[in-house]
């Protein structure tokens, strides 16, 4: 589950250390991941603000706060990517940016594609269960109301 008051920390958080990082020099190579992660982060902001980070009754009870923290967290993905832009253009060798442009992309679907299966999973598991509760509570009811009958016509 995606904790959505810590989205924009954590953004913020690996921005500085891959800025930090690009202006020592580090190789290409070393900061890459923590692209990645920003990608993943901007996919889990993504199925927040669809509200598919919760499960069907947790859905329910949205609070403004949780709004808040999700347009807080988009915010700050936008306010750190394009510091990432310049920073990577002014020390970063050539072509970098382009090269992190496409590994985000591609980062960014594969956890779109997680999520979204464990989204998909757990609305199965919650209809599944809500389906087999409710023919339980119907043939215990049938079954009720049938003894019920049968006692009150048999005494």
């Amino acid at each position: 589950m995606i904790e959505v008051l810590a989205l924009a920390g954590a953004v913020a958080k690996i921005a500085s250390s891959v800025s930090a990082a690009i202006k020592a020099g580090k190789d290409i190579n070393s900061v890459m991941p923590a692209f990645g992660k920003l990608a993943s982060l901007e996919a889990e902001i993504n199925i927040a603000e669809q509200g598919r980070h919760k499960g069907p009754l947790g859905r329910l009870s949205s609070t403004e706060e949780e709004g808040f923290a999700i347009a807080q967290a988009k915010m700050k993905h936008k306010e750190v990517m394009d510091e990432l832009r310049s920073v990577t253009r002014l020390y970063g060798p050539p072509g970098m940016w382009d090269l992190v442009v496409r590994e985000q992309a591609a980062a960014r679907a594969r956890q779109k594609k997680i999520l979204d299966k464990e989204a998909e999973k757990r609305d199965r598991l919650f209809w599944v269960l809500s389906v087999v509760l409710g023919v339980g509570f119907f043939f215990a009811g049938s079954a009720l109301m049938l003894w019920g009958a049968d006692k009150a016509v048999n005494g």
